[in-house]
């Protein structure tokens, strides 16, 4: 379905700052007559959205379809999240700060509807795409693998409080090794929980919270033939009320 021009031309001016046709043209690099065009036919061009997306951190999608999807492109939480992973401990952050790299490439990650339980274990396991989130390709690679990433939902408050219920996680599927203390995406029988990991005597595991109300789950022996790790937690958004 072609996209409205007027409904495009509104979006466009709020995530460039134009106030009419002729200065959007110069933001696009096109004559103003290109804009006039595209009015008349009531359509927009698909290379707008991405020069705009680039160029001002917005979503093309938002840019096309409006408000049911998110304006701006994720940007890093504050900090080096992938370090306090690694290091044992999650921080929330209520800021963004700008990303490193430019806008000249943007990997679209898909959010599968599969919940992770931050609690007694999530039986939503279904890996069925539904969202494309845009993020800066430099800025994701230095987490990890792009092609082996997926955001998913957390439901639970058993991580708080570096994770809460709501939060959206991004996983790296291709992580499958981890180190004592990872935070890692993990299934067990039919349920799928997010826990910290850690190595037992004898080769047993814990899966481990860090909300102090709840107790650890704790795998060994036959446990651990239903047992699989389905990635490494690299970084997370959560909406801001």
């Amino acid at each position: 379905m072609p996209i409205s021009f007027d409904d495009f031309f509104a979006r466009a001016c709020e995530a460039s700052g134009a106030k009419t046709q002729m200065e959007l043209a110069s933001i696009l690099g096109v004559n103003r007559s290109a804009i006039t065009q595209a009015k008349n036919r009531d359509a927009v061009p698909e290379k707008w959205l991405l020069s705009l997306s680039r160029k001002f951190a917005v979503s093309p999608d938002w840019l096309e379809h409006g408000g049911k999807y998110q304006k701006n492109i994720l940007k890093p939480l504050e900090g080096n999240f992938a370090r306090c992973v690694t290091a044992g401990s999650v921080q929330p952050a209520f800021r963004h700060d700008e990303p490193d790299g430019d806008f000249s490439e943007i990997v679209s990650i898909p959010k599968i509807s599969a919940v992770l339980c931050a609690g007694g274990g999530s039986f939503e396991v279904e890996n069925a795409v539904i969202d494309y989130i845009p993020l800066l390709s430099p800025f994701v690679r230095k987490l990890g693998n792009p092609s082996g990433m997926v955001f998913m939902d957390v439901s639970g408050d058993s991580m708080e409080p570096g994770i809460f219920h709501g939060d959206t996680v991004l996983i790296d599927q291709s992580v499958k090794n981890f180190q004592s203390n990872s935070i890692m995406a993990v299934g067990h029988d039919e349920t799928i929980f997010i826990k910290r990991l850690q190595s037992m005597p004898g080769g047993g595991l814990a899966l481990l919270s860090d909300n102090p109300a709840y107790e650890p789950i704790r795998l060994a022996g036959d446990e651990l033939a239903s047992f699989r790790v389905l990635g490494k937690l690299v970084w997370l958004f959560r909406k801001v009320q």
